[in-house]
């Protein structure tokens, strides 16, 4: 792993927006989270020490929710006088108002965070409380983190919609509809985050853990298909091949990848901070990679 000097993970804009190209998940703080987790949940000071190298490598933004445990409490707890930015999420369900308190409360946090609905079905009843933030401060941008392209279709109609976060991987094309790829082009403003780049660790681990609805014949093959594309295009190995692959696409502003680890965050950042594949260079992945079956691709349908 590379010393670095200063800030390696780049900074994209999108209007006012600023937001490196990784941002910091932290699920992870709140649980052992991810099918090939192996080393559970940072304690206390292994999460002040995490926090202070995402800013050092350049990190901007962490991305945590009401339903992520502890989440919120322990960064609060470590976060002092860092420059990172808060992304977090309104409790499923829950009142958007008495959501922002208990989210303020336990991040210790004063000024604008970013705040999205977590579930596109809390729209009709939420939205106009969530636009409300943004009128009295609370709120730098709101919107709404999607699990489907269809819930993606339904709130891009939102009025003051600033950024949706949707889950994405190299293996799944479902997000590469010519009418969404139109709707997004028309919206340069707005802040598109990727979560499950590689899909809650699937991806990375590759052989060494069962995929849901998958057999282990078929997995084998996507494995060494990837492993040989990332040869072809010379890429360090899979894992950056995954994250490449996605910074390549127009629409996508940053990715949300977790850590359980300082050394497994310093190697995300050392990825993303890569130059992203070539349009040709994602025309080969998607001519050579098998289209996989959406029981896989959505990790809500695992335990069907």
């Amino acid at each position: 792993m590379k010393d670095h000097a200063g800030p390696v993970v780049p900074v994209r804009r999108r209007g006012a927006y600023r937001q490196s190209a990784l941002v910091l998940g932290t699920a992870q703080l709140g649980g052992a989270y991810g099918i090939a987790n192996r080393t559970g949940v940072p304690d206390d000071d292994a999460t002040a020490r995490m926090l202070a190298t995402a800013r050092d490598l350049g990190v901007t933004h962490l991305d945590t929710a009401r339903a992520y445990g502890e989440s919120e409490r322990r960064i609060g707890a470590a976060l002092g006088d860092l420059d990172l930015a808060v992304i977090t999420k309104i409790a499923p369900g829950g009142a958007v108002p008495e959501s922002v308190e208990a989210s303020r409360a336990a991040l210790r946090v004063a000024g604008p965070l970013t705040i999205l609905l977590h579930r596109a079905a809390d729209a009709p009843a939420g939205w106009d409380d969530l636009r409300r933030c943004l009128e009295t401060g609370e709120a730098d941008r709101v919107g709404v983190s999607v699990q489907s392209p269809d819930e993606l279709r339904q709130v891009l109609t939102l009025p003051d919609l600033g950024y949706v976060q949707l889950p994405c991987n190299i293996l799944d094309r479902r997000w590469l509809a010519g009418d969404l790829a139109a709707a997004l082009a028309e919206r340069p403003e707005l802040v598109v985050t990727v979560r499950s780049a590689y899909l809650q660790g699937l991806l990375a681990a590759g052989s060494g853990v069962r995929w849901p609805h998958c057999s282990d014949d078929r997995r084998d093959a996507v494995v060494s298909l990837l492993d040989r594309l990332a040869t072809d295009l010379v890429r360090e190995d899979r894992a950056d091949l995954c994250l490449a692959y996605l910074l390549s696409l127009p629409w996508v502003t940053s990715l949300v990848v977790g850590a359980e680890t300082e050394e497994q965050l310093r190697r995300n950042a050392d990825l993303i901070a890569r130059k992203p594949l070539t349009g040709d260079e994602r025309d080969q992945v998607l001519r050579e990679l098998p289209e996989m079956p959406v029981d896989l691709l959505d990790p809500s349908r695992w335990s069907a």
